[in-house]
Formats: C-alpha cells, sequence, structure tokens
C-alpha cells in the first residue's frame, strides 16, 4: 500500500520538473535525486501511509455514515442485553418460594474487581456527569494524552526529518546586462533540494544535518559550463547558554516552553502520578462503597427477619382473641388492637422487603455495584457474618499512616513538587537568551551532480571547507513576564502546602471521628445486644403466663412484642454498623486497599490499532495482589 502511494506520487513530481538545457544521465537526473530524498524521507513513517484514504483522500464513506447518524440523532447501534423482569415479592410468603444465592464479602469484592471497568457510584452521575466517572481507561488516556503525556514530552526530543525540492523557470528580458549576467534576454532552469534531519538534546542544544543541492542552467556570458550543480553538506548546532539551556530546565519545561506553561518529562511524569493516585482514591471509595452495601444488605435482611417473627407473633395473638370475640364486648376491643398490631408489623414487612432500605431494594444496589445482572430471578444474600469482636487501635501507628497513605494528601505532596520545578523552571526566564550558533559546511561544484566533472566529486576531496561561529542575544527590558511566572510558582507552591496542611488537619479529625465512632459503634452493640435478650426475655414470660391461663394486660402483650422486634432490629443495625466503622477506619488510614489485598497497576498501554479504537478495548488495571 505504501510503496503504491509512494510511487504515485513520484510520477506526478517527475511530471512537473522542467527539463534541463542538457540531457542528463537518468541516475543524475533531478527528479531522481528528489525521488531519493522522498524515499528517504517515507521511511520512519511508512505506517502512516494506510490512513491516506482516510485523511488526506477524498474518501467519505467512513464520515458520512458517522455524520448519518449524528443527523438521525445518534440512535443506539446495539441494543444492549435487557435483564430478567423485576422479581416482585408482593407477600412475605414469596420469600420462602424465592431462590437465593449465598455470597460471601471477598466473592463481592472479587466481582466487584473482575466487573471494574467502571467505577461505579449509587448516585446518578453516570447520567449527569459521566466525564467524572473513573474506568479502566483513566489511566492509559493520561499516558497517552498527545499534549501532557510522557510521551508527548519526549516526542520534543524526537529527530525531524525535512526535505524540500523546488523547479523554477525563468525566461526574461533586461535592461541591463550587468544584471542579467551579460545577456538582455536571460534563460535559466533551476532545481533546489534539501534534506535536512535535526533534534534538541537533553541540554537544550538544537543539532542539525543537512544536504543543499542545487542545479543552475542558464545563458549568462561568464559561465564556465552552461549547467552546473552545486552541493554542500552542513552540520550546525545551536546551543543555549542562558535562557533554555541545561538538563535541569528542558526536563521540566521541556524545548520550546514558555513563561507558565511547562510540559517536560518531569512535569508528565507528575501528571501521570497524580492520574495513578486519582485512579487509586476513586478505586477506594468504590470498594468502600461494595462493603457498605453488602452489610447494609445483611442488615436489610436481619431486619426483615425481625419483622417477620414479630408478624407471626402478632398474628398468633389476633386469632387467639379473634376466637373469642362474640363472647363480651372488652373481647372485640381487644381483638381490634391486635389486628391493628398485625396490619403494624405486616407494613414494616412489606417495607423490609420492597421498600427503599428493603431486602430488594439494598440487594439492587449491590448487583449495580459489583457489576452483574440487575436481576435474574435470584436473591443475593449475604454468606458473612460482622465481627463482634472489640478492636483495640495504636493512635500513633494509625495516625502516621493516615497521613503517610492518604491518596488525597499524596496528589497534595505532588502538587508540591510539581509547582516546586516550575519555580526552577520560572527563573530560568529571568534570564537573557544567549546562543551559540555552530556550522561546518563542505561544498563541491561540477558539471554534473556525480560522476567525472562532478558536484559530488568535489565534495568528496573535501577540497572545499568552511566554518562559521555566531553568538546571538535577545532579551526583553524588565522581565516582567519572567517575574509574574516566577511568582506565580511561588504561590502555587505556597497554596498547595497551606492545603496540605489543612488536609492533614481534616485526615486527623476525621480519623478520630472513625475511632471514637467504632468504640461507640461496639459499645451500642453489646447494649442492644442484653437489650434484645431482656426484650425477647419479657416477652416470652407474658406469653408463658398467658398460656399458662394466668391473666395478662394485652397492651402489654402488645408493647412487649413491639419492644422486641424494635430490640432485635437495632441489634442488627449495631452490628452491620459496627463492620462498617471498622471499615471506615481503614478507609481514613489509607489501608483499606491494603487489607483486602488489592494494588493498582500503573502500566503503559498497548498499542490500540484503528480497527480496535470502536469496541474500546483497553488492558485491565486492576488486578487482585498475590
Amino acid at each position: 500500500m505504501r510503496t503504491s502511494y509512494s510511487k504515485a506520487w513520484l510520477e506526478i513530481s517527475v511530471n512537473q520538473i522542467p527539463t534541463p538545457p542538457k540531457p542528463q544521465k537518468k541516475w543524475q537526473t533531478p527528479a531522481a535525486v528528489f525521488a531519493c530524498a522522498m524515499i528517504l524521507a517515507g521511511l520512519p513513517g511508512c505506517r502512516s501511509y494506510r490512513n491516506l484514504p482516510e485523511t488526506i483522500g477524498n474518501r467519505t464513506d467512513k464520515i458520512d455514515s458517522l455524520m448519518r447518524r449524528v443527523d438521525a440523532g445518534a440512535p443506539a447501534e446495539n441494543i444492549t442485553e435487557l435483564p430478567a423482569a423485576p422479581l416482585t415479592l408482593k407477600r412475605p410468603e414469596d420469600l420462602d418460594a424465592a431462590t437465593y444465592r449465598e455470597m460471601t464479602l471477598d466473592k463481592a469484592i472479587r466481582l466487584a474487581i473482575e466487573n471494574g471497568e467502571v467505577l461505579r457510584k449509587l448516585g446518578g452521575m453516570i447520567l449527569t456527569d459521566p466525564e467524572r466517572i473513573y474506568t479502566e481507561q483513566t489511566i492509559p488516556l493520561q499516558v497517552t494524552d498527545p499534549q501532557t503525556g510522557i510521551e508527548a514530552a519526549l516526542s520534543a526530543f524526537d529527530a525531524n526529518l525535512y526535505a524540500f525540492g523546488k523547479w523554477q523557470n525563468n525566461d526574461r528580458r533586461y535592461n541591463n546586462q550587468f544584471i542579467s549576467g551579460g545577456a538582455n534576454a536571460f534563460k535559466q532552469d533551476t532545481h533546489d533540494y534539501v534534506l535536512q534531519m535535526s533534534k534538541y538534546t537533553a541540554t537544550g542544544a538544537q543539532l542539525a544535518i543537512r544536504s543543499i543541492t542545487d542545479y543552475d542552467a542558464n545563458n549568462a556570458t561568464g559561465n564556465i559550463t552552461p549547467s552546473a550543480w552545486q552541493t554542500q553538506f552542513q552540520a550546525e548546532m545551536r546551543q543555549p547558554l542562558l535562557q533554555g539551556g541545561g538538563l535541569t530546565f528542558n526536563r521540566i519545561a521541556g524545548p520550546g516552553a514558555v513563561p507558565g506553561n511547562y510540559n517536560g518529562v518531569l512535569i508528565a511524569k507528575v501528571n501521570n502520578d497524580l492520574t495513578a493516585a486519582e485512579f487509586r482514591q476513586q478505586l477506594r471509595d468504590y470498594i468502600s462503597d461494595v462493603i457498605t452495601a453488602y452489610w447494609e444488605l445483611y442488615f436489610a435482611y436481619r431486619s426483615l427477619d425481625s419483622k417477620r417473627d414479630a408478624l407471626k407473633r402478632s398474628q398468633a395473638t389476633w386469632q387467639s382473641f379473634a376466637a373469642l370475640k362474640n363472647n363480651n364486648r372488652r373481647t372485640g376491643t381487644d381483638e381490634a388492637m391486635a389486628r391493628e398490631q398485625y396490619y403494624r408489623f405486616k407494613s414494616e414487612v412489606n417495607d423490609a422487603i420492597s421498600g427503599p432500605l428493603g431486602v430488594q431494594t439494598m440487594e439492587r444496589n449491590l448487583r449495580l455495584l459489583i457489576g452483574i445482572t440487575i436481576t435474574d430471578g435470584v436473591l443475593i444474600r449475604p454468606a458473612d457474618e460482622p465481627n463482634e469482636a472489640p478492636l483495640v487501635f495504636d493512635w500513633d501507628s494509625i495516625a502516621i499512616e493516615a497521613v503517610q497513605l492518604r491518596s488525597e494528601l499524596q496528589q497534595t505532596r505532588l502538587k508540591v513538587k510539581r509547582s516546586q520545578m516550575e519555580v526552577l523552571a520560572a527563573k530560568n526566564f529571568l534570564m537573557p537568551e544567549l546562543d551559540l550558533v555552530s556550522t561546518y559546511r563542505i561544498r563541491g561544484l561540477g558539471k554534473h551532480l556525480a560522476g567525472d566533472d562532478s558536484a559530488f566529486g568535489e565534495l568528496g576531496s573535501g577540497d572545499y571547507q568552511e566554518y562559521e561561529a555566531s553568538v546571538e542575544l535577545r532579551m526583553p527590558v524588565g522581565f516582567r513576564q519572567a517575574h509574574a511566572a516566577v511568582r506565580n510558582a511561588q504561590l502555587k507552591v505556597q497554596r498547595q502546602n497551606t492545603l496540605l496542611r489543612e488536609q492533614e488537619r481534616r485526615i486527623l479529625r476525621d480519623l478520630t471521628n472513625d475511632v471514637v465512632e467504632c468504640d461507640r459503634a461496639y459499645v451500642q452493640m453489646q447494649t442492644n445486644m442484653n437489650r434484645y435478650l431482656a426484650a425477647t426475655d419479657a416477652l416470652k414470660g407474658m406469653e408463658t403466663n398467658r398460656g399458662n391461663g394466668l391473666p395478662i394486660s394485652l397492651e402489654q402483650l402488645l408493647d412487649a412484642q413491639r419492644r422486641a422486634s424494635e430490640a432485635q432490629t437495632k441489634y442488627y443495625l449495631s452490628l452491620s454498623q459496627y463492620a462498617i466503622s471498622t471499615k471506615n477506619v481503614q478507609y481514613q488510614q489509607g489501608t483499606l486497599l491494603h487489607a483486602i489485598h488489592l494494588m493498582v497497576l500503573d502500566e503503559q498501554p498497548e498499542p490500540i490499532s484503528m480497527e480496535e479504537i470502536l469496541p474500546g478495548t483497553v488492558p485491565a488495571n486492576i488486578a487482585p495482589q498475590p
């Protein structure tokens, strides 16, 4: 493909070259010289010719197909596979007939990681602001950014090839023979060819080697020969001695930088590290949400169990009083109170099944977070129990870890280092531009381009060599922009340090709160457990007395049932809160990902072909730590 395009282009170029006055051998013609130059110029970018039909060609089939979809409102190309119909549980009996899938917390986290191409959130951000959602492509997008990525910064030091060809025919009359070389009617054919390779070095020097060849055939009377070739080979170096020179400036700002705009290799590396730290932060938040959703589902099931137990007890009480309803008026009133209690618990059971905090809602939340089908006719049920053992924290250790490991602080420290490097780069602009330019050239002139009496032959002899050296000085009077850049960079350093200190204070405050909350949740769990045991004992005592025919107060019995149900729900609530508070301490401590043996691979992305752009497949950036 590339050869055919190159050949066709060269044929067009050959047709445009004017015929010199005297015939040359095929290998001496300017067309052959220019063809060689263009072939050499095309070698480094052979693969780019594949894009000719879609970029500079006149084929518009692909863009027309895209625009037809845009004009039609961009309809969906592939309909996503729809999930099963929602599983609706209308009665408590439906729970007994449902199919359950026991799932451990480790399994839920593993599923979240395996399906973690998107770091999901329970809110509607994926619809309202999808650009703020982090995905597997977040880190590769920064690495491959053509403006701020490391490869973009390194590209400033790539070698650049430049080729130039020019053909000119002059046919004119002059009133002054001195101007026309002794002839009033001046005819001339000229060819000019330039081939250059240049690159920047790490010190800011620009090196260039170039070949300049020109052909001149005219009727001037003073010519040695009617036509002649002149060629020269040049080697040039431009080294900045003050502004723009040195390893430090070029590694920070890169060649050609301007005050306030720095994109050197070190700045690009910090930007990559910032993106990786932000991704780890979002991953930590994602895993935290998964753990919270798991224990919230655990509580939803336990709350439902307590309410179902209360519903069964209230139903038995109602039925017993309903059988005695016709005996006396008092029993009719008692039956109504027992019936109200039954429907109260039935309403709570309905909410516990499918209400905003019910089992089905919490189960769908967990499914959404771990990336599995929203509904498949099976209910997920937590298989793990929360830890009931007391936790004792070493405050000095966890405080130091929080300051060292929190991703937010790592990001701010990276910004401090970036601002400090920008101060160094900005100070470089306070110096004038003083460049040392050195050029060496060797020349050749001949009737032919190569062979006997040729320009190449004389060039190879080395008889005509030249050297040139110069110093260039440029500077603004006052350096106003440079001083503003330095002050701006210094203020950035001060601001980031101020923010860093305030972030550390806030994190230590939050860590303190979560440690206190963890202790409170444990004490509350113990208290609610004792309350639940006491309420259960009281209810069992009243039911035993009633079964033995002893007189009891109906109001006390119904109140005891409510107390027992409420105490049981409170106990499981405090149990789940204790598990979540334990996780929150690890979150504030910055060790949540380490606790579940999870790490982020900040790897370089693999090359993606044009055919793979639409599917959008990239290497996974999340992996379990062995």
